[in-house]
């Protein structure tokens, strides 16, 4: 069953990071600004509601498919189709914008170009961490937790949601021993917020909580930017850089005035884009994908049956 208030949640999380993204254009994202802290505040707790939610979410769509033959496997297909072709879209047209727009990553090069399709954390002499579409950087965590997940579908629920948890736990603590690459990248703190998430929803169905209908009713009024956040938090980089330079060129100089247009400009952008490109894609794309199991029979465990005809 759909919980209105998440999508409620995910949209408010995406003007959250947009908020953080245009306050650091008028504080130059000088560190001792409180302008700057306030926005690596309001920055932060869009990622950390987006991560909370996808814990949520991960737990409440699967609740019914742990253990099964072939959960892992169709668990990925609908991730890869859900995030993959957009963000794919997205960081080519970022590349491409680097280069035209000459901004922080018209340094990046072919190798990088690939690194980030293939959601791969790899150091930047410039940006650190941050992939050809900065926002990337979350995705990156999301596809490590995704495939955490799935190998946790292969488990009886009572199994499954302790072993996740101990397995991105131990990560957290063991990660940083690797030295400085990818590995410890990925083993930030940060990740624990998937296991909030994932705590909440397991409380949520053993004690049988249902959606309020007047939260319900008034989250409808958000759950279209909510189901437009993936879109508006993709492009909102893109749609910042050339409305900032629209707006320096008309206007002169930078006013606290940039921070609401550009929730409005970016929203529509947002919708726009979800609207006339993800929402189409996706329905292309879940049609002409294979749907046999057997395409992804190499990440199932056998089932019990099988493993007793084999002996």
């Amino acid at each position: 069953m759909k919980i209105h208030l998440l999508q409620a949640a995910r949209a408010i999380a995406a003007w959250l990071v947009v908020t953080d993204h245009a306050l650091l254009e008028l504080s130059h994202n000088a560190p001792d600004s409180p302008v700057t802290h306030l926005a690596w505040s309001l920055g932060g707790a869009g990622v950390y509601i987006f991560f909370v939610i996808s814990g949520f979410i991960m737990v409440h769509i699967s609740w019914q498919s742990f253990g099964k033959r072939g959960a892992s496997a169709d668990f990925l297909r609908r991730r890869i189709i859900r995030i993959v072709p957009l963000y794919w879209l997205a960081t080519v047209a970022a590349f491409i914008s680097h280069k035209i727009w000459a901004t922080h990553g018209a340094h990046a090069g072919w190798m990088d170009l690939a690194y980030s399709l293939a959601f791969i954390p790899y150091l930047s002499g410039e940006d650190g961490w941050y992939p050809i579409l900065p926002g990337g950087w979350t995705l990156n965590y999301e596809m490590m937790f995704y495939i955490v997940f799935s190998l946790g579908l292969t488990l009886p629920r009572k199994l499954a949601l302790p072993s996740v948890g101990a397995a991105l736990g131990a990560f957290v603590i063991l990660g940083p021993h690797f030295g400085k690459g990818a590995v410890a990248y990925l083993a930030s703190p940060i990740v624990l917020w998937f296991l909030l998430g994932m705590g909440l929803a397991a409380i949520w169905h053993w004690r049988k909580f249902a959606e309020p209908a007047w939260i319900a009713k008034s989250a409808k009024l958000l759950e279209l930017f909510g189901d437009a956040s993936y879109s508006t938090y993709l492009v909102h980089g893109l749609i910042l850089t050339v409305f900032l330079h629209v707006w320096v060129m008309a206007a002169g100089s930078r006013s606290v005035w940039i921070v609401p247009v550009s929730l409005v400009v970016v929203t529509i952008a947002g919708l726009t884009t979800y609207l006339l490109v993800e929402r189409p894609l996706l329905g292309i794309i879940t049609n002409s994908w294979p749907r046999k199991r057997e395409t992804f029979r190499i990440l199932d465990l056998p089932s019990r049956a099988a493993a007793r005809q084999s002996t």
